[in-house]
C-alpha cells in the first residue's frame, strides 16, 4: 500500500480523488469513495457491511435530507413570493 499516490485532481469539474499505483489509474471518483475502494484493497476485496458501508450511507442519508429540506425551504419562499408579488400589482 506504500507505493499507492492518493491526490486530488483539480483539472476535473467537479474534483476528483485519484489514487494511481505506478502511474496506473485504480480509482476516480468522490473521496469518500476512494476510502471505501482502499479499505477493500486492505482487505482483499472485501468491505465490512457493518463498519464501512453503513456509516457511508448514513451520510450520504444526511447529506441527502439537508438537500430536501432547503429545496422544501426555497419553494415556500418562491410560494410566499409569488404571493407578495400578486398582492402589490392588485393594488
Amino acid at each position: 500500500m506504500a507505493d499507492i499516490k492518493r491526490f486530488w485532481d483539480h483539472s476535473a469539474s467537479p474534483s476528483q480523488w485519484v489514487i494511481k499505483r505506478e502511474d496506473v489509474e485504480l480509482f476516480r471518483g468522490t473521496y469518500d469513495d476512494g476510502v471505501m475502494y482502499l479499505l477493500s484493497l486492505e482487505n482483499a476485496g472485501m468491505i465490512s457491511f457493518k463498519k464501512d458501508y453503513i456509516p457511508a450511507m448514513e451520510k450520504l442519508r444526511k447529506h441527502c435530507q439537508r438537500g430536501y429540506a432547503l429545496e422544501r425551504d426555497l419553494r415556500r419562499q418562491i410560494i410566499k413570493l409569488k404571493k407578495e408579488i400578486k398582492a402589490y400589482e392588485s393594488k
